[in-house]
């Protein structure tokens, strides 16, 4: 019983100690393109087969939403262009000043227009 004791204090140090380990603060890059998706999304891989077809070489930094520095830089795109927390979605595309919401045929152009700021740099 004793070693069942010990055991279960150290994994429960453990865990302390990793919950309170302080996370990477991580900043959103005005030069930087951001591609935030959920895996189960079905726009979202529409949106990257798009992409990747009309830009294969862009630099996009692509980010998972539901956890760890993907969810910390989706929410300050949220936050920079004052998104409704209760209405975001997927895919959300950080592009400087632009951003897109959601994918469909009609944001084609959108992202065909804000995306000539980046192939200049």
């Amino acid at each position: 019983m004793k070693k069942l004791t010990k055991f279960l204090l150290i994994c429960a140090s453990m865990v302390a100690f990793t919950a309170c380990e302080k996370q990477e603060e991580v900043q959103l890059d005005s030069d930087k393109i951001y591609f935030f998706y959920t895996s189960t999304c079905p726009h979202c891989h529409e949106a990257i087969e798009f992409i990747n077809n009309i830009t294969p070489n862009l630099n996009l930094e692509i980010f998972e939403v539901k956890e760890g520095q993907g969810r910390q830089l989706f929410l300050q795109c949220v936050d920079k262009f004052d998104l409704p927390r209760d209405m975001i979605g997927t895919p959300l595309i950080c592009m400087g000043d632009n951003y897109i919401m959601g994918w469909s045929d009609e944001y084609e152009d959108k992202f065909k227009e804000y995306v000539q700021n980046f192939n200049n740099k």
